[in-house]
């Protein structure tokens, strides 16, 4: 049965989407708005804003807007049921008794996420329980303590064929929901069996903190098998989408404005024991533009902490190239030959692996001592290979204002012309633009205090004062009266007449047009629905007085700007007719016609003049 829509417009006005949207997006205050990159595309330059009091978020990039459901939707890939079960549940608000047999009509992912969310309360009881004793020992002998085993889910698998199976099957679930979900293997004989077994259980999270797969290593070392199992894709895992540790590190990672990125599940549990808590792992893949993307929602600057082996030192030259195309700032901690984050923190502390944070080293500086530990700076060929590396890596680098500086940099690191690398500069980016991923264009920075929508956004099709007029209605409902007393509107533009039709329909709606219009997610999809959102966050001053229409303006000075655009709109219709009358009066050849238009030009000029004076403050 369908939600009744009282409780849709109760999650609206509890939800905190300020806070609802900042656990996945790095958000700044921008006037009266709050501004980041946009989770729903790439971008350097953020163009995604949320007003919090009204409870709406726009992108000016890709043109995506709504309330908190429709970002649930939008960012979660949830259905509308979906989306506002997982609200109303986050909010503490009770929703309508399910009829018997409803409960057969949720989604597949609502019982994935129900299946997953019990399997690893159970491999968490096991680690307890008297079969948990090897898997205890071992977390022991890790350093691992109990508070970071409670923080993180970790869990044992029992060493048997089918004990998760049988747990999952008493808790009602079916066997093929526990294969989708990737908890179990299906023998060519058709049996299931546990996937996971006699193994230490690492829990993935999504980044609102819903367990979506496994990492698990194996505890027999005598094994011949992987040391590490991870959870198969699923249609709700991706393991190139999502990074071990995020949930848990999301708040440091707003906080400090960078991210420790290692390669292992170990690595990223003791650095946060030891309170480096802004920390992410790759965990069971190699890095990916997803994953970066994913991570630059919260941060900007990224220490690279792979191992230090030859396998590890070849990651992070792949991972850099990477990361710089997602406009990060790319450090290397440079650990001791042979050691790895973990064994490093273990034997040497917090503190020092700070210390080697402190130190950490530019990756063009990176990237040259990369080739002198290999020798190959001893040659001029091994020089010029080096510097074709680098400035690789530079043409990857968003940002055209840093080319400079990096191109000085790499000139008089080697000694060559600025010409030399600047051409070949130009040749390592016409390579990158015929390659699939394409070179990224910076957009240009925006104002710290105003939203300014790219050029060609339909709100840029009406007149200033339509811009104002629909505007100071969409955000205060209260004065709609003004628009039926008196002479009532002159629209002029087409666009503007399409915008006030599907504004009267949504007021017959409901009392406030912008509720409806964020309630209605096939309009908000719209032309008219994007430009109306559009208007609702544009902060461009198209007359003197609309720099003091922030996006919350008293109601009267509201009402004053409101009434000065009613009155440049009839001005402007005025002067039209004006120029009209005026171009028919020279074609005239009869007396008497001219007479009549002259008449009818005098009037059109006193209702000018009185409007004039209306504008001017006079009578």
């Amino acid at each position: 049965m369908p939600f009744p829509e009282r409780l849709i417009e109760q999650i609206r006005q509890k939800v905190d989407l300020l806070e609802l949207v900042g656990e996945v997006v790095a958000l700044k205050r921008v006037g009266r708005n709050y501004a980041g990159l946009c989770p729903f595309h790439p971008e350097d330059t953020p163009s995604f804003f949320v007003h919090p009091e009204r409870g709406i978020f726009k992108c000016f990039g890709c043109g995506k807007g709504g309330d908190a459901i429709t970002f649930v939707m939008e960012y979660y890939r949830m259905s509308f049921p979906e989306a506002v079960r997982f609200l109303a549940e986050r909010l503490g608000i009770p929703l309508p008794t399910e009829e018997a047999g409803q409960s057969q009509q949720k989604s597949r992912h609502e019982l994935l996420f129900r299946a997953l969310r019990v399997a690893a309360q159970f491999y968490q009881q096991m680690l307890e329980a008297p079969e948990g004793a090897v898997a205890r020992a071992y977390v022991l002998q890790r350093g691992l303590q109990s508070e970071t085993l409670q923080r993180f889910g970790i869990g044992y698998a029992p060493d048997a064929w089918d004990a998760l199976v049988r747990h999952l099957q008493r808790q009602g679930f079916h066997e093929v929901v526990l294969e989708e979900g990737g908890l179990v293997v299906r023998s060519e004989q058709g049996r299931v069996y546990d996937r996971f077994r006699h193994r230490l259980v690492f829990p993935i999270h999504d980044p609102i903190g819903r367990v979506v797969g496994f990492g698990a290593r194996r505890l027999r070392e005598e094994e011949a098998t992987p040391k590490y199992l991870n959870s198969p894709a699923t249609p709700i895992y991706d393991k190139g989408r999502l990074l071990y540790g995020l949930y848990q590190a999301r708040e440091a990672l707003r906080t400090n404005g960078y991210a420790v990125l290692v390669e292992g599940y170990m690595d990223a549990l003791t650095l946060h024991q030891a309170g480096i808590t802004p920390v992410v792992a790759t965990a069971g893949t190699a890095l990916t533009v997803e994953q970066l993307r994913l991570l630059r929602r919260y941060c900007q600057q990224l220490f690279v902490v792979y191992d230090a082996d030859r396998a590890g030192q070849q990651a992070t030259m792949r991972a850099l190239e990477l990361a710089l195309s997602e406009g990060f700032e790319v450090k290397i901690v440079l650990l001791p030959e042979g050691e790895d984050p973990d064994s490093f923190v273990r034997a040497q502390g917090g503190e020092a692996f700070r210390l080697r944070m402190r130190h950490a080293v530019p990756f063009l500086d990176f990237v040259v001592l990369h080739y002198q530990r290999q020798g190959m700076l001893e040659s001029p060929s091994g020089q010029a290979q080096a510097v074709r590396h680098v400035v690789r890596l530079i043409a990857a680098v968003p940002d055209r204002l840093l080319h400079d500086f990096l191109i000085r940099h790499v000139a008089a690191r080697f000694g060559l012309s600025e010409s030399v690398l600047y051409e070949e500069l130009a040749n390592q980016q016409r390579g990158r633009r015929s390659e699939t991923v394409a070179a990224r264009q910076p957009a240009p920075v925006p104002s710290a205090q105003r939203v300014h929508p790219p050029p060609g956004t339909k709100a840029m099709e009406l007149l200033p004062e339509e811009q104002q007029l629909f505007r100071i209605l969409l955000m205060n409902p209260s004065l709609w009266s003004e628009m039926i007393q008196g002479e009532g509107v002159t629209l002029v533009s087409e666009q503007a007449q399409r915008l006030w039709d599907v504004l009267c329909q949504l007021r017959e709606r409901h009392p406030e047009p912008l509720a409806a219009l964020v309630s209605d997610m096939e309009l908000q999809q719209s032309e008219v629905g994007q430009c109306l959102m559009e208007l609702v966050f544009v902060a461009e001053a198209p007359s003197s007085r609309w720099s003091e229409l922030l996006l919350e303006t008293p109601e009267p000075d509201a009402r004053q700007i409101l009434q000065e655009s009613l009155l440049r709109l009839r001005l402007r219709r005025v002067e039209e007719q004006l120029h009209q009358l005026r171009q028919q009066y020279g074609q005239l050849h009869s007396w008497e016609e001219q007479r009549q238009l002259l008449q009818q030009i005098q009037q059109l000029a006193l209702q000018r003049q009185h409007l004039l004076n209306q504008l001017s403050g006079g009578s």
